[in-house]
């Protein structure tokens, strides 16, 4: 119900009021029955002078003419009585001032006075924002919210069919067990993280003293049994003490913070070589080098199968550290050899008799890219280098300075010579 104010009054009847005199319906007497009626002759016995010769006469046909029309007296409402309603329903928040507000609408609306105004007031309030939504106005906005503009062949009930489809939904009613199976899903795929550290988090910053180091615990335990027993033996109020505790509270938080800030951040990257597991492990995850063979036994006691001798060679490029420009040359020079999924570079190699010799074909392959890759820097540098020059050799107010400053450069070496 709290849509915007004067959408709830249908433009028809906004722009076509109805007309303040009405015309009834005239009472029209049927005169073809009744002639026809006077025509008619029963078949009997009587005489002639039987009573059912003599009919009435047909009646002559009254005139239709309408009423003359009468003007009803409407009382108007002026600009600021109905600025002040429809103000007293959106800042008030009065949904018993609507009624009010349509009741002067249309009050305007049969004056024929405001047209100007009431499309201003229309255009001011028709874009208020709605603070609230209950469920009458989800039930008159459902057709606006959810589309049903498919091919349906009842469309009067395009609310149950949508309705239908929603409900389909497996999370439509969402409950707890869903909600947990939900969850329990995402987090075993990977999507998401288990939440209960963050619970445990939460909990830890309601309860504050759990997260003060120990020396500060028992100062606040001291405390908190000292003013128990204060409130107990009637020495000072509950009230009181509730207050006493709140501000050696304050103070162990500020000590606290004191602590921290002279201790400095924590150092997790200062970690010593005994702690090192493995010193020749790289950085990141995965290996850096993956390598693939494949092994076929011939019958007949003979291991050689040219199929044996293939090698092929997995590199995990983001591993090389190669800079932005070097991965752009890296991936220009291999093509779709790198697969930017995986992030993986993939070197195959055949070209000699024995296995390990390919090993190293493809190890040699993976060098020269390496090197050939480190020459995007120096490549960008002298294209960037070559287009500044391009453009200043085109301006000619910079060549102009540029040859004098080389002249008097020369004429000042000239005359030191010649001292």
């Amino acid at each position: 119900m709290r849509r915007a104010l004067l959408n709830k009054i249908p433009v028809h009847y906004l722009r076509t009021p109805p007309q303040s005199s009405f015309t009834p319906n005239p009472k029209i007497i049927n005169t073809p029955l009744t002639s026809f009626r006077s025509k008619i002759r029963f078949f009997s016995t009587e005489n002639e002078n039987s009573p059912t010769d003599k009919l009435n006469p047909p009646s002559e046909t009254s005139s239709i003419v309408p009423p003359p029309t009468k003007e009803l007296d409407v009382q108007d409402v002026s600009n600021k009585e109905l600025k002040t309603q429809i103000e007293k329903y959106f800042n008030d928040k009065d949904e018993e001032a609507l009624p009010a507000v349509f009741e002067s609408i249309i009050r305007r609306k049969m004056a024929r006075k405001h047209a100007d105004t009431d499309d201003e007031l229309l255009d001011e309030f028709q874009m208020r924002p709605i603070d609230g939504v209950n469920d009458k106005e989800f039930e008159s906005d459902f057709e606006e919210i959810h589309e049903t503009d498919e091919e349906i062949d009842n469309l009067y009930s395009a609310k149950d069919i949508v309705t239908k489809r929603m409900t389909k939904n497996e999370f439509f009613y969402m409950d707890d067990r869903k909600w947990e199976g939900m969850i329990k899903e995402a987090t075993d795929n990977g999507y998401i993280k288990d939440t209960k550290e963050c619970e445990q988090i939460l909990q830890d910053m309601f309860m504050w003293e759990n997260l003060l180091p120990d020396h500060l615990k028992k100062l606040v335990e001291e405390k908190y049994n000292e003013i128990a027993d204060m409130v107990e033996t009637g020495e000072i109020e509950a009230e009181q003490g509730y207050e006493m505790y709140q501000e050696f509270e304050h103070d162990m938080l500020m000590r606290h913070s004191k602590e921290i800030e002279e201790a400095g951040p924590p150092k997790f990257d200062d970690v010593s070589k005994a702690e090192k597991k493995d010193e020749d492990d790289p950085p990141g995850e995965g290996p850096v080098l993956r390598w693939q063979t494949r092994v076929v036994f011939v019958p007949g006691g003979d291991s050689w199968h040219p199929k044996n001798r293939k090698a092929k060679l997995g590199v995990t490029v983001k591993e090389l550290g190669l800079s932005k420009n070097q991965f752009r040359r890296l991936r220009e020079l291999v093509g779709k050899r790198y697969n930017p999924g995986k992030d993986e570079l993939v070197i195959t190699s055949e070209r000699f008799e024995h296995r390990e010799e390919n090993r190293k074909d493809c190890l040699r392959t993976l060098f020269g890219l390496i090197e050939e890759a480190g020459k995007a820097d120096k490549l960008v540098d002298d294209a960037r280098t070559c287009y500044v020059k391009n453009r200043l050799r085109g301006n000619e107010k910079f060549m102009e300075k540029l040859n004098a400053k080389i002249m008097r450069r020369r004429n000042q070496g000239s005359k030191s010579l010649n001292v």
